[in-house]
């Protein structure tokens, strides 16, 4: 059984500044990282690995330096790397890149499953996974935990605003897991050495994916026209009186502000 899991290479979100003059965030110190929430994919992927053998094929679009991610996955207990990268898939929209990684996975073929992380670090929607289930004409399962694969069929615990449902459902499928849904392993010392020292990560351009230049600049469809800075937040005021009159002062404050009723 062939899982194929896509990652994302993201910002840590630590060492990213905003720049309020320029307007945008500042990001020329800024280090990268795996997608949180697509630890929590990979470890569903790898622990199918582990108990049924599953083939596990982890793949990343984006610049030469994504093959980080790819490599430390692959210290994980991954089985094959493939990066997705091309000058023509720098400035793509949401479609696009959908498009392309679904382009990758037909090539790839033979795929029982695919497990994406919920949404990406940042400027994540959680659209990524019923976007590239719609692409690829597959039935999909959100926020999913507690994944059971047997004869053929998938079942899963979806996560609810009001609690979860159990849902079943025929392979192959595509599923989003939700954060929380394990704990993620860590790369071993041996198999980070084994990660660079002896597996390859295979490198597909837009000619891979019988893909022309016009065809992927013709299906974005988002522009970004200008970014800015929000307000900067509003300096807290202390209130250090006695509790009965600081309680008063409180209240007094929220109504003015009409955040409770007069």
């Amino acid at each position: 059984m062939k899982v194929i899991v896509p990652i994302k290479q993201v910002y840590d979100r630590r060492t990213v500044r905003v720049s309020r003059s320029r307007g945008i965030l500042d990001t020329r110190e800024a280090e990268w990282m795996m997608n949180p929430g697509d630890r929590y994919a990979l470890e569903e992927a790898l622990k199918l690995k582990d108990e049924q053998g599953a083939h596990v094929v982890v793949l990343s679009m984006g610049p030469t330096q994504a093959e980080d991610i790819l490599r430390e996955a692959l210290a994980m207990n991954a089985d094959e790397a493939v990066l997705l990268t091309d000058e023509v898939f720098s400035d793509v929209d949401a479609s696009t890149a959908v498009m392309v990684v679904g382009e990758a996975i037909k090539k790839m073929g033979d795929c029982e499953l695919i497990l994406t992380g919920r949404r990406a670090a940042g400027d994540g929607t959680g659209e990524f996974c019923p976007r590239l289930a719609q692409y690829l004409g597959l039935p999909h399962v959100l926020r999913a935990s507690q994944l059971t694969l047997d004869d053929g069929k998938l079942t899963a615990r979806r996560t609810l605003s009001s609690g979860y449902a159990m849902l079943e459902v025929n392979l192959p499928v595509v599923v989003s897991v939700d954060e929380g849904a394990n704990r993620p392993r860590h790369p071993s010392l041996p198999g980070s050495i084994a990660a660079y020292d002896e597996n390859t990560v295979a490198v597909w351009g837009a000619e891979d994916l019988g893909a022309s230049c016009g065809m992927i600049a013709e299906s974005s469809c988002t522009e970004v026209r200008t970014t800015f800075a929000g307000p900067e937040r509003e300096r807290g005021r202390t209130i250090s009186s006695e509790a009965t009159d600081a309680a008063r002062e409180l209240l007094a404050e929220l109504r003015t502000r009409g955040l409770l009723p007069r």
